[in-house]
């Protein structure tokens, strides 16, 4: 009796499904950048310069192994960013490597002619991951030239104007729910900037298609005892932040580039 109770029970557990491993998170996150509506490849925000690489329309035709772009620079200065560059670029095909992307360049106009160099991102912190919401974009190689980039961990936005870099974090929450949100700001005069916490997420709605961000809007607004506000609007048509007292509108930024990192 004890036998047969022992191969009926045996029997019983060969036939059990057994429990699946679930599939690993790929992200919760599609993050995308611009500058003045147009979608960038990358960009940069190093401590001497601002770099934006603008993602062209067409396909590249002469080489199908390289894409065209145009890379914009902006020096810094303690009066703001310096007068625009611009240079022709053709974008290659990325070199993956443990943690790391090298993706080169070669420019074949304006003032850096002839240079070659790359861009470098992380594979490990973007949002493929789950534990990050931004790519990461660790530096920009042009030349002889080596531009470190700043990287916000857990950053929400981080966007830069003629005069600072602002950066905003979320507290962690679903759409369509608002949700506390910190602003701060680093100044490129290296005056001291601003740090405001438990602000407010405004009106917010994203477009995903396909697994790509085709359209968003978002407010975000900080108030402070003392009667100022600071708005930070953005769109796919582009982004500014505000700042009034009370009712009159001090200053008005516009961003000249920036990533948002949106729940998928």
């Amino acid at each position: 009796m004890l036998l047969a109770c022992a191969l009926l029970w045996a029997g019983a557990s060969a036939s059990a499904p057994r429990a699946l491993t679930p599939a690993p998170e790929t992200g919760r996150f599609l993050m995308t950048s611009f500058s003045g509506g147009q979608p960038l490849w990358a960009w940069c925000d190093s401590p001497s310069r601002v770099l934006a690489l603008i993602q062209y329309a067409v396909p590249a035709t002469t080489n199908p192994q390289t894409t065209p772009a145009e890379l914009h620079e902006w020096p810094k200065t303690a009066a703001g960013l310096g007068k625009i560059q611009v240079s022709e670029v053709q974008i290659g095909a990325p070199d993956p490597g443990a943690g790391h992307i090298y993706t080169p360049l070669k420019l074949t106009s304006g003032p850096r002619k002839g240079q070659s160099g790359y861009y470098h991102t992380s594979n490990i912190e973007n949002t493929n991951d789950p534990a990050y919401r931004m790519t990461k974009t660790g530096e920009f190689k042009l030349g002889n030239d080596v531009y470190k980039c700043r990287y916000a961990k857990d950053a929400t936005f981080i966007g830069v104007t003629q005069k600072r870099t602002v950066i905003v974090w979320e507290t962690p929450c679903s759409e369509p729910l608002f949700c506390k949100v910190t602003y701060a700001t680093r100044n490129f005069d290296n005056s001291r900037g601003v740090f405001l916490k438990n602000g407010d997420k405004g009106y917010a709605s994203t477009r995903i298609q396909a697994n790509r961000i085709t359209d968003f809007r978002r407010l975000y607004s900080w108030q402070t005892s003392d009667g100022f506000t600071y708005d930070v609007e953005l769109s796919t048509r582009g982004g500014t932040v505000k700042v009034k007292r009370g009712s009159t509108t001090l200053t008005t930024e516009p961003f000249l580039a920036y990533s948002i990192s949106l729940p998928k």
